[in-house]
């Protein structure tokens, strides 16, 4: 089997890519940072998902090897902390060209290398479902768009007899995941719309995120969606329960709770 991966430096990623090499399966995996990863069965290829031109390179260079892909796993992703009114319109383009708009590039340029019972992988996260908490919109939103484009392309790919599978994780221990804490203590040091809230979001990103998991743990869930003959249509992993009951909530009481918890 030939599998491609995006964003495979990453946490995700790394753990994704040595897991299904282990497994005898060939990775090409793409990512714009590289990365030793000590396995025959990975070739590494330098590729920057929201660049069109370096991804029809990759294709070229695919193309040229006669390789042929079983499946497409799009992991890569960039997170961000904002909020809408204050945030730069460069990073407000960045995320989404990486985040949603890179995934929608490299499977339609990378698709003419994909088998006829072929399959696409899109991680989108456990917040793509869920209601948005404040500052964290950006990615939601991105996310949610992600989510949606899966759903678009599943009814699409079916009618071809090829599968599309979502992967939605919660917090797992990778640099996504770090990053967060550090870019919501930035945010509490530029603002000037959320002074006085943003000295307690910290606490609550901490507490709403929970204990974040090693990205082996979640391997074995992208090892299923590859291979199984019939995998689930989406699986969810490591979900933080607090979340999903706060968007159980009517959107009235979701507004209370979280000016509550931000003590205003």
């Amino acid at each position: 089997m030939n599998v491609l991966i995006t964003g495979a430096s990453g946490g995700i990623g790394f753990a994704v890519a040595k897991h299904l090499a282990g497994k005898g399966i060939h990775v090409y995996a793409c990512d714009i940072a590289g990365r030793d990863f000590g396995d025959d069965n990975i070739t590494f290829i330098r590729m920057d998902v929201s660049d069109e031109k370096d991804i029809e390179k990759v294709f070229r260079l695919l193309t040229e090897k006669e390789v042929t892909l079983d499946a497409i796993v799009n992991i890569a992703g960039i997170f961000a902390i904002d909020s809408f009114i204050e945030v730069e319109n460069d990073l407000l383009r960045r995320i989404f060209d990486v985040n949603t708009l890179g995934t929608m590039y490299v499977n339609k340029i990378m698709y003419p290398l994909l088998k006829k019972d072929g399959r696409i992988v899109i991680t989108t996260s456990e917040v793509a479902p869920l209601d948005p908490m404040p500052y964290n919109g950006i990615y939601n939103v991105s996310k949610t768009a992600l989510d949606s484009y899966s759903q678009s392309l599943r009814q699409e790919l079916n009618l071809l007899g090829q599968k599309v599978i979502t992967v939605r994780p919660g917090a797992f221990n990778t640099s996504l995941a770090q990053g967060s804490l550090v870019k919501t203590k930035e945010l509490t040091e530029k603002t000037v719309l959320y002074k006085k809230q943003s000295a307690n979001f910290y606490q609550l990103v901490k507490m709403f995120m929970g204990k974040p998991r090693d990205p082996e743990r979640i391997a074995p869930t992208y090892y299923k969606a590859v291979t199984k003959k019939h995998p689930r249509i989406i699986y969810s992993k490591h979900l933080n329960i607090l979340l999903i009951l706060m968007s159980l909530l009517p959107k009235r009481a979701q507004c209370f709770i979280v000016k509550l918890l931000l003590k205003l």
